[in-house]
């Protein structure tokens, strides 16, 4: 389990000037390792007169596919974002029509050269503008044919997606936990990274994705699997760096279970989340709703999530020597937060709110569970959209192993199905 001490020093940015040396130096260099994989760009697929609900991005760099360097799924024309770990020299657009994440020569597609964007000094490339015509001109890429995409999302690190692994796994160690927070390009490289199933896929067990918190991990969640009942579900786990942003981390998740979906059609599936993993959680669930995708969803169950960000957050972003990049999205004012809620949950999910009151042996000037305050995991926006709510008098992640609150989250999944 997370080493409370350390859990309140990475949230709330108590910084010990002795650790500084040496652990913000080690962060220097990795995000310096990372700017250099870390090309954004941004633009805009149009269609001229043809209609269709699914669109894929394809970033390439050359017109024969023979290296693809990044991709984007869409529910339709319209603006994209692709990050990329070597610049593209081309992008390939096309109308996804039987939605099966690969191309056919029957489908609507264009071209649009990189060069012909703008490349600002922060690396961000705007006004990539690909129109979809009527009529096809015999200039696709023969290698694109029927290739699964998906299995280029492994663009800069080895990334697992449907990977049957152990929960006692190295990779999902308390250890890594950390390093996926202070050293988040070495986490990847070390390739834990993804969406794990930990047994076989079984099309009669319903899927239920457990997605862990800053500086956490997948063991973090080691009794509430041993006590889920593996006759009726499967369990999955994400295992991601948690110092990244939380934007890249939400559309890493979409990505991850669109791709799992298009590949053995799961009719159910259930996510439960603790702590900043229902930050996550939240952010690629309406990456689902706004493309329509989230017809399998049943249950979305949250303990102790901060809602409304953490206030010592801002002191990290303010005073450390180099700021993890997850603290800008921590901040109770940044724009991951404010606009959370802005998009509903896929219309009849139920969002069930567990929270934690225990101070847990912290002074504290406000009600918490020892590391997140009752007002942040209570917000009202959080509150007015929850199916459910219900308390218990736990820390922040001995939470994870109450008996009742366990005993809950079975109850939850049982009567989703």
């Amino acid at each position: 389990m997370i080493n409370q001490a350390a859990l309140r020093l990475t949230i709330l940015g108590a910084l010990l000037p002795s650790l500084a040396a040496c652990v913000f130096s080690v962060l220097d260099e990795e995000l310096e390792r990372l700017d250099d994989i870390s090309h954004l760009f941004t633009g805009t697929v149009s269609t001229e007169v043809l209609e269709f609900h699914a669109t894929v991005v394809v970033a390439l760099e050359d017109r024969q596919a023979e290296k693809i360097t990044s991709f984007r799924m869409m529910s339709g024309p319209g603006v994209f974002e692709i990050r990329t770990a070597k610049l593209p020299n081309y992008f390939f657009a096309f109308g996804d029509l039987n939605k099966d994440l690969r191309f056919q020569p029957d489908e609507p597609y264009a071209w649009a050269a990189a060069g012909e964007a703008v490349m600002p000094t922060n690396r961000a490339t705007y006004n990539v503008d690909i129109v979809i015509g009527a009529a096809n001109q015999p200039d696709f890429p023969e290698r694109l044919v029927d290739l699964p995409l998906e299995n280029h999302l492994n663009n800069y690190a080895r990334t697992h997606i449907g990977t049957v692994s152990s929960l006692n796994d190295h990779l999902f160690s308390n250890m890594q936990g950390r390093k996926g927070l202070w050293q988040p390009f070495a986490f990847m490289e070390d390739g834990g990274t993804g969406l794990h199933f930990l047994q076989p896929y079984d099309d009669d067990k319903t899927p239920v994705l457990f997605v862990h918190g800053i500086n956490g991990s997948p063991q973090n969640f080691a009794a509430l699997i041993e006590r889920l009942d593996k006759s009726r579900f499967q369990p999955w786990v994400l295992s991601y760096p948690s110092g990244l942003r939380l934007s890249w981390l939400a559309r890493g998740m979409f990505q991850f279970v669109e791709v799992l979906h298009r590949q053995y059609r799961f009719d159910e599936l259930h996510v439960v989340a603790h702590s900043m993993g229902g930050l996550v959680s939240r952010g690629s669930l309406n990456l689902c709703t706004q493309n329509d995708t989230c017809k399998y969803l049943r249950s979305f169950t949250t303990l102790s999530t901060p809602w409304s960000g953490v206030d010592s957050a801002e002191n990290g972003v303010k005073w450390a020597p180099t700021v993890i990049p997850v603290w800008h999205d921590l901040v109770p004012d940044s724009e991951y937060v404010s606009t959370l809620f802005a998009t509903p949950l896929p219309k009849g999910v139920p969002h069930h709110l567990v929270f934690g009151y225990q101070q847990d042996g912290i002074l504290a000037r406000e009600s918490s569970d020892g590391v997140i305050k009752l007002s942040s995991q209570l917000r009202h926006e959080a509150q007015e959209q929850a199916t459910t709510i219900r308390g218990y008098d736990e820390g922040h992640t001995g939470i994870l192993r109450s008996d009742a609150a366990i005993s809950n989250i079975n109850s939850i999944l049982l009567e989703s199905r």
